[in-house]
């Protein structure tokens, strides 16, 4: 499980390096009040869903997350884990990245920037807060156990 596990939080590191850049376009867009195809001359003039700060961190955040998830991933093969303890790691960890991207992707559209379920000094509580801040707090939850599982292993003879 420990070397499927690594390939898997690989993979998934690169799909949200990916995710990163399309949401770096997606920043460049809002920034640009529309999508622009430079260096040629086409100028699509369309105002893009949530903020300039909201697809910055998508962009910024996604890319840490694939980070993360790839340097986990190697880091697992020169850790011993029991296959529990792969098990935890590995998705542990792809909640963490995938629920953080739900976090950036809905917090921009939440009022409460989906930091709780309900009303908070930002705003009032809305479904899409909900859907950034439950699978955010749940990933936090995994990363932390998939974190302790790693710092208890021991490294590989």
């Amino acid at each position: 499980m420990a070397r499927t596990g690594s390939n898997l939080l690989i993979k998934n590191g690169i799909a949200a390096m990916i995710v990163a850049l399309l949401g770096g376009f997606m920043l460049t867009f809002s920034m640009l009040g529309g999508i622009s195809l430079s260096p040629l001359p086409l100028f699509f003039g369309v105002e893009l869903p949530g903020t300039m700060e909201g697809w910055r961190a998508v962009h910024l955040g996604m890319l840490l997350n694939g980070m993360m998830a790839v340097a986990l991933g190697l880091a697992m093969r020169w850790l011993v884990v029991t296959e529990r303890g792969a098990a935890w790691v590995t998705w542990g960890t792809l909640i963490a990245v995938w629920g953080n991207f739900c976090f950036y992707l809905f917090s921009m559209f939440g009022h409460n920037h989906g930091l709780t379920l309900g009303s908070n000094r930002l705003g009032e509580g809305n479904w899409a807060g909900t859907l950034a801040f439950i699978p955010a707090i749940v990933g936090a939850v995994t990363l932390l156990i998939a974190l302790i599982v790693l710092l208890r292993a021991k490294p590989v003879d």
